[in-house]
């Protein structure tokens, strides 16, 4: 049998050829070769008519060249450039300075270098003017530095966010270019980031949701006999459960850790449902004033519950992009949940999902026994109505709170009665609004 024969490895370029490769590259902004040639005739003719004017002229064509090549190899070798923010988290309102900062580690000036950078639109600047761009939602955000040799130059700038969500930057271009006008180097930094601003969180006046006990829900601080009835089962450990609330003997029987879970008497959980579609046809697109105003009772109710000790869950039917279709936070009281909740109504789109209803018929079964339901709509649908009145039928009129946003719905009797209904107007606008107060329809 043959051996098979090892292939010749490559033969390293001579120093002609990569002087060639060096020579004629692409991406150079001039042809250096018809520089040289210019130049070579000038020399020439100077030494044919015995000019020395145009025998130095060509010398200086030449050498001008060739500087300028170099300076393109060079250009940005050693330069850096990075962008700091003064937060990454922020309210409706917050002043956020943003850094940009470039440094040049060499001994070769750069007498002009353009930052442009891809902002969202939300992005809004003082006394500057953002360029548009052929990418939706976005702007161009131009910066100018000059660096001499060793230099480290900072541009601060600061603006207020005034609507929820990404306020990113990046991509960045920078653009170096030489004294001449003649030569520019361009390099590409992917790295994107920047400020999430959290909707407003507001006071409510009044508890829309109501105690399951004559005595309210919660336990007293200290209990004279404990009553093991008020254990309704076990669930699996999940990290952020309190340690006195493992349940050790179904722990060691299993293998693994498990988790009381206590009846709502002792432990009150409320579901919040935010339906996000405005309207009831696509084609109608998006009440963008409704959704905001939805989206600040949502982030309030969840502030309110969660600090009379409730566990909040948080469900709505709105994508976010480049991460999931909807919102789906189970119910918790561990440290973090409002800001959980907070970053994901932060970042939900105005798009039309999944109807709530559907929602609501997957996440219920799901829910611990004895749940309070909050829906938050901006329209009450016929199916609407009946899920709800079908709800309360079966477990009780105190599982299911209705709060409406927009024009007061036509809701039929049996509903009035059995659902607890507020309805908040749109008297006053999202962002001027400083308390929530929510009207009982009986």
């Amino acid at each position: 049998m043959m051996a098979n024969r090892a292939e010749p490895s490559p033969q390293p370029a001579s120093v002609w050829q990569r002087l060639g490769i060096w020579w004629n590259t692409p991406d150079v902004g001039i042809e250096i070769s018809r520089w040289m040639t210019i130049a070579g005739l000038l020399v020439l003719v100077g030494v044919l008519f015995r000019q020395p004017a145009l025998v130095l002229i060509g010398i200086g064509v030449a050498l001008v060249a060739l500087a300028l090549r170099l300076w393109w190899d060079f250009s940005l070798v050693a330069t850096s450039y990075t962008r700091r923010f003064s937060t990454t988290r922020a309210f409706h309102g917050d002043e956020v300075t943003v850094t940009l900062e470039t440094v040049n580690l060499k001994p070769l000036p750069v007498t002009r270098l353009e930052v442009a950078e891809l902002v969202t639109e939300n992005v809004a600047i003082p006394n500057r003017t953002l360029d548009r761009t052929e990418v939706a939602n976005r702007r161009l955000f131009r910066t100018l530095f000059s660096l001499g040799f060793y230099e480290r130059v900072d541009y601060r700038y600061a603006f207020r966010t005034h609507r929820r969500g990404w306020y990113r930057f990046g991509p960045a271009t920078l653009t170096a270019t030489d004294p001449f006008g003649l030569v520019r180097r361009k390099r590409r930094f992917e790295e994107v980031n920047g400020i999430l601003t959290y909707p407003r969180v507001v006071p409510v006046t009044q508890v829309i949701v109501p105690a399951r006990q004559p005595y309210g829900d919660f336990k007293p601080a200290q209990q004279l006999v404990e009553d093991p009835m008020r254990i309704a089962g076990v669930r699996e450990y999940v990290p952020g459960d309190s340690p006195r609330r493992i349940h050790w003997r179904a722990t060691a029987r299993t293998g693994e850790l498990q988790t009381r879970v206590s009846e709502p008497s002792a432990t009150p959980v409320a579901a919040i449902f935010l339906d996000t579609i405005t309207f009831s046809h696509l084609w109608e697109g998006q009440h963008s004033d409704l959704l905001e105003l939805a989206v600040v009772v949502a982030s309030s109710l969840s502030a309110q519950l969660l600090e009379g000790r409730h566990q909040v869950g948080m469900y709505a039917n709105a994508p976010i992009p480049e991460l999931s279709r909807s919102v789906r936070i189970p119910p918790g009281r561990r440290p973090g949940q409002l800001t959980h909740i907070l970053e994901r109504l932060a970042m939900i789109a105005p798009a039309f999902g999944d109807r709530i209803e559907r929602m609501m018929t997957e996440e219920i079964p799901k829910l611990p026994w004895g749940a309070t339901l909050v829906v938050i709509t901006c329209r009450v649908t016929p199916t609407m109505q009946r899920m709800l009145l079908r709800l309360a039928r079966s477990t009780g009129n105190q599982r299911v709170v209705l709060v409406t946003i927009g024009e007061e719905p036509e809701l039929v009797p049996d509903l009035r009665r059995r659902v607890p209904v507020y309805h908040l107007g749109t008297k006053e606008r999202w962002d001027e609004i400083e308390r929530i107060t929510l009207e009982s329809i009986a």
